[in-house]
C-alpha cells in the first residue's frame, strides 16, 4: 500500500480510490537512545525509543523484526486490574502479531504478552494487522484486546480476570468474522480504524467497523454488538449482533457508493442523548452522521434539504487515512471530531497538506444535517514548504492532551520529518476563529533514521563522506496515541509514536582509487541502521527543564535461569535464577515426559534480584526420584525459561 501511496505523489498522479506463535525466549535486542528536542514554543524530552532486532536466522527475532513497521499502537491505563498501564502495538510485517508491553515503574516497560500468528497461513500486507484497541465488547467486566485481520476477520483476546496477569490467551477468545456474523458473509479486505463505546446508551458497547473490501459491493459499515460472554480461550456460546449495516447501494443518496469505506468515529456531537458516529469514505473525504434514534435504531441525514453528506476534499480525492478522533476542545459538553488529511495531488502540488478537519455542531444545530457551516480548518500548511509534495508531507494521526504542560487543550497530528509531531494549541473563545488556535511543530523527529545511502571516496588517502537521502522514504509517525496519556503515571504526559518504513540497515558505497588502472575500485556493502526505531514516546517539560533519563525495557531474556550446580549431581543441586523486575514466578521440576515432579515454587511474588533454590531430588510426595534428565522451568508470567539436569546415582 506504501509503494502505491508514495509513487502517486512522487509522479504526481491521482490514484483513484475504487470506485463502482510460540512463545519468546532469547533475547531481543533493544537500544536507547536520549535526545533533547527544542521547539519553538515548548520543550519535549525523547522518553524511550524501541530498536527492532535485525533477523538472525532465528524465528524469534524474525518476529520481533516486524516491529520496524508499526501500523496502530494503543495504550490502556489498566487491563488487568494491577494499576499498572499497558502499550499494545501491531506487528505489522511478519505473520501478524499484536504485542503488549507492561508499565512496570516509572520509564520502565516490559514485554508481557505477544498474540499467536493472526494470519492462519494467510500472505500479503493486507493480511497483517493495522489497527488494534482495548475495550469490553461483552460487556462483562474483563478488558479485551480487539484487532482486525484481513480477510481472517476481527479477533478477540480476553483477559483471564486474574489480577496482574498479562494473560490474553493463546487463541482467541472470539473471532468476528461470517461465522459468528452472517452479514458479514463476503468479508474481505481491511480497516485502518475501529471504534468502540456505548452509542445507543443501552449498557452494551457497540463496535464501530468501515470494511474496505474487494469487490466494491462487499464495502460496508457496521456497528457491532455481542450476544452471550465468552472468556479467555473460549467462545462459549457467545455470538454478535449487527445493530447496523450500511452498504454502497444503501447509501447512494449520500455519495457512499463511491469511495471505499475508511473510518467510523464515535462522538457526542449535539452535547446530549444518545451517541452519533461520523462516517467517512474515500470519495473526497466524504462525511456523513449516522444517529442513534433508540436502543438499535440508526439512522443517517436527512436527504430532503441536499446537507446528508459534505465533501471535505472539496474536489480532491483526500481522505483521513488513518481515522480520527472525538474531543471536546472548549469544554461545552459537545465533542468534535477532527479527521487529518492525506491530500491528493492537483498535479502539481498537494493544495490541501496540513489540513486538519473539525466537525462541530453548535447549541440547537440538528445532527440530522451536515454542511460547511458543520467544518472547521486546522491549517497547518504553513509549516511546510511549498516545495514539499511528496507523499509522507502530509497529516496521519491525531490526538489530543496537554503535552506541553501549560493547562491548555492541544490537538497533536503526526506527519513526516521535520514535523512528527504538530500541535494545534487552542487559545480559547470561538474555536472556529484561527486566531485562538495556536499552530507550531512540537517534535521534530530524526531524519538520520531514514532510508540513506552512503558514499565513501578515497582519493590518495584523502576521505570525503557524503550521504544521499531518498525523497521517496522518511519516517512517518503513523497512528499515535495521546489522550491525556501518562503512560508511566509520573504525572507528566506523554505521545506514543508508531513508526513506518524505518529501514534496518543503510547501503555503503566505498570508492578507493585505483593508481595501476587510474580507476576508482567500488564496493558495496550495508551497515546496521543503529535507529530502527519501532515506536518512540516523548514526554512533556518538567518543570526543571528537558530531562533524559535511562528508560529500562525488559523482555523475556532478561530473566535469567542458570545452569544447576553441581550437574551431574547425587543427591541435590543448586538453581540459580535472576529477575529483573518483582514478579510472580514458579519453579518446578518436570521429567522428560512432561510430568511434574517437584514444586519449588508457585505463584509466589519475588523482588527484583538474584535467588538459590535447592532442590533436594525428591517429588512432591517426598520420594527420591530415580537417575535421568530433568528440566527445570522457571515461568514468569505468560514467559518460561528451561534448564536441563542430570541425576545420577
Amino acid at each position: 500500500m506504501w509503494d502505491v501511496l508514495k509513487e502517486r505523489f512522487l509522479s504526481y498522479s491521482t490514484i483513484k480510490n475504487k470506485n463502482g506463535g510460540s512463545l519468546m525466549k532469547k533475547i531481543f535486542l533493544f537500544l536507547f537512545a536520549f535526545v533533547l528536542t527544542s521547539t519553538i514554543f515548548s520543550q519535549v524530552r525523547l522518553s524511550t525509543v524501541y530498536n527492532f532486532p535485525t533477523i538472525s536466522g532465528s524465528s524469534e527475532d524474525s518476529l520481533l523484526n516486524g516491529l520496524k513497521s508499526i501500523r496502530g499502537v494503543y495504550f490502556d491505563n489498566d487491563i488487568d486490574g494491577d494499576g499498572k498501564a499497558e502499550i499494545v502495538v501491531t506487528n505489522y510485517n511478519d505473520k501478524g502479531h499484536v504485542h503488549v508491553f507492561e508499565v512496570v515503574g516509572n520509564d520502565s516497560i516490559q514485554l508481557v504478552w505477544t498474540s499467536p500468528s493472526l494470519m492462519a497461513g494467510a500472505g500479503g500486507a493486507n493480511q497483517t494487522p493495522r489497527y488494534v484497541l482495548v475495550g469490553d465488547l461483552d460487556n462483562d467486566g474483563k478488558k479485551e484486546i480487539i484487532a482486525q485481520v484481513g480477510n481472517q476477520g476481527i479477533y478477540i483476546f480476553e483477559w483471564d480476570g486474574v489480577i496482574g496477569s498479562n494473560n490474553y490467551g493463546t487463541q482467541p477468545s472470539q473471532l468476528l468474522n461470517s461465522t459468528t456474523l452472517p452479514e458479514l458473509t463476503g468479508l474481505s479486505g481491511n480497516c485502518e480504524f475501529m471504534d468502540i463505546g456505548d452509542i445507543d446508551n443501552d449498557g452494551q458497547n457497540e463496535l464501530v467497523v468501515a470494511y474496505n473490501s474487494s469487490p466494491n459491493s462487499n464495502d460496508k459499515y457496521y456497528v457491532i454488538s455481542a450476544i452471550g460472554d465468552w472468556s479467555t480461550n473460549d467462545p462459549g456460546f457467545s455470538g454478535f449482533f449487527a445493530e447496523w449495516v450500511g452498504t454502497r447501494t444503501q447509501m447512494q443518496a449520500y455519495k457512499f457508493d463511491a469511495g471505499s469505506p475508511y473510518s467510523m468515529t464515535i462522538a457526542q456531537l449535539d452535547g446530549s442523548g444518545n451517541k452519533e458516529v461520523v462516517l467517512q469514505a474515500w470519495n473526497k473525504k466524504n462525511v456523513t452522521v449516522l444517529r442513534s434514534t433508540s436502543k438499535d435504531n440508526y439512522v443517517l441525514c436527512d436527504t430532503t434539504n441536499g446537507k446528508q453528506n459534505y465533501f471535505l476534499g472539496g474536489t480532491l480525492d483526500d481522505v483521513a487515512l488513518f481515522g480520527g478522533i472525538a474531543y471536546d476542545i472548549d469544554n461545552d459538553g459537545r465533542e468534535e471530531v477532527y479527521l487529518p488529511t492525506y491530500s491528493a495531488s492537483d498535479g502539481t502540488s498537494l493544495p490541501h497538506k496540513g489540513f486538519v478537519h473539525m466537525i462541530y455542531y453548535d447549541p440547537g444545530k440538528n445532527v440530522n444535517e451536515i454542511d460547511s457551516n458543520n467544518v472547521f480548518t486546522l491549517d497547518f500548511s504553513s509549516l511546510y514548504s511549498p516545495d514539499e509534495n511528496y507523499w509522507f508531507n502530509n497529516t496521519f494521526g491525531v490526538g489530543y492532551g496537554d503535552v506541553e504542560g501549560n493547562g491548555k487543550r492541544h490537538i497533536y497530528v503526526s506527519s513526516g520529518y521535520p514535523r512528527n509531531i504538530l500541535s494545534a494549541e487552542f487559545l480559547g473563545g470561538d474555536k472556529t476563529n484561527p486566531a485562538n488556535w495556536h499552530l507550531y511543530v512540537l517534535y521534530q523527529g530524526d531524519n538520520s533514521a531514514e532510508a540513506k545511502t552512503i558514499f565513501i571516496k578515497d582519493s590518495l588517502g584523502i576521505v570525503d563522506t557524503s550521504y544521499g537521502y531518498s525523497k521517496d522514504s522518511a519516517a512517518i509517525a503513523s497512528k499515535i496515541f495521546a489522550r491525556n496519556t501518562d503512560f508511566d503515571k509520573d504525572g507528566y504526559q506523554d505521545i506514543i509514536i508508531p513508526y513506518q518504513t524505518i529501514p534496518d540497515s543503510f547501503g555503503v558505497y566505498k570508492y578507493v582509487w585505483n593508481s595501476s588502472t587510474s580507476k576508482y575500485d567500488t564496493m558495496f556493502y550495508k551497515v546496521v541502521n543503529p535507529k530502527r526505531w519501532g515506536f518512540r514516546i516523548i514526554e512533556g517539560t518538567r518543570p526543571s527543564g528537558v530531562e533524559a533519563k535511562d528508560i529500562v525495557v525488559i523482555t523475556p531474556d532478561d530473566f535469567k535461569l542458570y545452569q544447576n550446580y553441581p550437574n551431574p549431581f547425587n543427591p541435590s543441586t543448586e538453581i540459580n535464577f535472576y529477575l529483573p523486575v518483582e514478579s510472580k514466578i514458579s519453579l518446578k521440576i518436570y521429567n522428560q515426559l512432561g510430568e511434574l515432579v517437584k514444586t519449588l515454587i508457585s505463584d509466589q511474588n519475588f523482588t527484583r534480584g538474584s535467588y538459590s533454590v535447592r532442590w533436594e531430588g525428591m517429588n512432591d510426595n517426598g520420594d527420591k526420584v530415580s537417575s535421568g534428565v530433568y528440566i527445570a522451568q522457571l515461568r514468569f508470567g505468560n514467559f518460561s525459561k528451561e534448564i536441563k539436569m542430570m541425576l545420577l546415582k
